[in-house]
Formats: C-alpha cells, sequence, structure tokens
C-alpha cells in the first residue's frame, strides 16, 4: 500500500554530513505520510555520497550544493528550490519519529488559523527531552532561578521566552519533559529551535539574519523565530511532533 504524499518540502542544510544523512532519510522514508519534496543543501558532492539512490527512490530528492559553508545562507538557498507552500526544517543529526511529518502537517489543514509555527519536540535517544539538563538546574538549584530572575528584572519567568537581559531560556513544564504518549501543546511561545514547520509566506515577516561568510550562524533559530513572535505568530511547541537528536556533552 503506497503511502499518502502531503504538500510539505522538507528542507536540510548540511557540511560533511554524509554519514548523518542515510539515517534522516530513513526515518522519513519510515514515516506514516511522505514529503513531497526533500531538499538538502550541502557543501561538497561527498555530502550525498552515502545516499543510496534505489533504497530512496519513494522520497523526492533534490540536492544543492552551496559555495558557502553556513546553515542560514544553505537552508535559504535551499528554500528558494521549494514548490510547496508548508516548509519543514530539518538539521542533518535528526531522526524524525514516525508520524512527524503527519503530526506537523495536520496544523495546516483547513481553516485552521495559520499565522503558526510549529517546533518539534526534540528527544535525545533516550528518550528525554533535549533541554532536560538545563531544566534540572533550573528547577533543582533555588540559587539559579534567582540568577535568572535577576536577569530578568524579578519578573516572572515565561516558558521557552527572552529574559528582560537579552538571554533565552529553554525553560519547559515538569510535565512536558515527561513527554509521556499523551499529546500536548505548548503554545505563545517567544521562541522556539530551527526544527519548525510554517507557511512559506512566514519568511517575508522574519528577520533577515545575516550571518558573516565561513561561520556559524549562532542564534540564528531565535532571530527568526522570536521575529515572527513579535509580528504576533503563534510559536508551539506540540509534543506529538517528535524528533530525535544524539546526546552531547
Amino acid at each position: 500500500m503506497s503511502k499518502k504524499i502531503l504538500p510539505i518540502s522538507i528542507v536540510c542544510a548540511t557540511h560533511k554530513g554524509k554519514r548523518r544523512l542515510p539515517l534522516l532519510l530513513n526515518s522519513i522514508l519510515k514515516n506514516t505520510a511522505l514529503p513531497k519534496e526533500i531538499i538538502i543543501c550541502g557543501t561538497d558532492q561527498s555530502d550525498f555520497n552515502l545516499i543510496n539512490i534505489q533504497k530512496f527512490k519513494k522520497l523526492k530528492i533534490k540536492k544543492i550544493i552551496s559555495r558557502i559553508k553556513n546553515q542560514t545562507i544553505q537552508r535559504n538557498l535551499a528554500i528558494k528550490n521549494v514548490n510547496t507552500n508548508i516548509i519543514a526544517q530539518c538539521d542533518d543529526d535528526l531522526e524524525l519519529e514516525s508520524n512527524y511529518i503527519l503530526n506537523a502537517y495536520n496544523h495546516f489543514l483547513g481553516n485552521k488559523k495559520k499565522r503558526k509555527i510549529v517546533s518539534a519536540a526534540i528527544l535525545f535517544k533516550d528518550f528525554k527531552h533535549q533541554a532536560i539538563r538545563w531544566n534540572n538546574a533550573y528547577y533543582n538549584f533555588a540559587i539559579y532561578r534567582n540568577i535568572l530572575l535577576f536577569f530578568n528584572s524579578y519578573k516572572k519567568l515565561k516558558y521557552m521566552s527572552v529574559l528582560k537581559s537579552g538571554r533565552i531560556i529553554p525553560l519547559l513544564p515538569k510535565d512536558f519533559l515527561t513527554l509521556n504518549k499523551s499529546p500536548k501543546i505548548l503554545d505563545k511561545l517567544e521562541w522556539v529551535c530551527s526544527t519548525i514547520i510554517y507557511e512559506k509566506s512566514a519568511i517575508k515577516d522574519a528577520y533577515k539574519y545575516n550571518p558573516k561568510i565561513g561561520e556559524k550562524a549562532y542564534y540564528e533559530d531565535v532571530f527568526f523565530s522570536h521575529s515572527l513572535y513579535k509580528k504576533k505568530y503563534n510559536l508551539l511547541i506540540d509534543r506529538s511532533v517528535i524528533a530525535y537528536h544524539p546526546k552531547t556533552e
């Protein structure tokens, strides 16, 4: 039985990602619904050397080479080649849960409010949320909470917000970190990570981040998402849209 093809484009920037990309593509292939296209922007043809064309023939993969190594520049180049109204950004070191594409796409069906940015819940392979170490420090140490309150002019801290000092905090509710099987949405956030799904039209409202050539675009996800928050987009994290990330120190 063939899987349903949804009008959604997955865009991905990669650099020296030849061993990571097959894992991402394999997880996409295992999804209950497939995207209309996958556009990957690498920095060298070798980035694509381990992609088995026969294995992934059901996926419409478009490969682009960028002369500039920078995830923002590469992602923007991929977006220029998108042929659908819905864009899903993915990093090359992720693996998507089997209902990722379908659950993400459902946010944009019918008459549902479209001015939204849907962020995935990013988990480690042990199923703990990526932000759990930061949140454990927050919930377990009063001195840490007091320092953050100081930087926020002693105003109540909000989930996934930007402090008065300009620092970002990945604060999540305790029960959200448990990530049980029941779907849960955390919305009206001030910023989200780069693993997001949105309508292509949102790009015109977003802050145009111009990173220095050859340097990593630090906090580009914050600039992008927070600028849309200020334009009255609803930023949310959907706990049923799950991607897995390798744990780093």
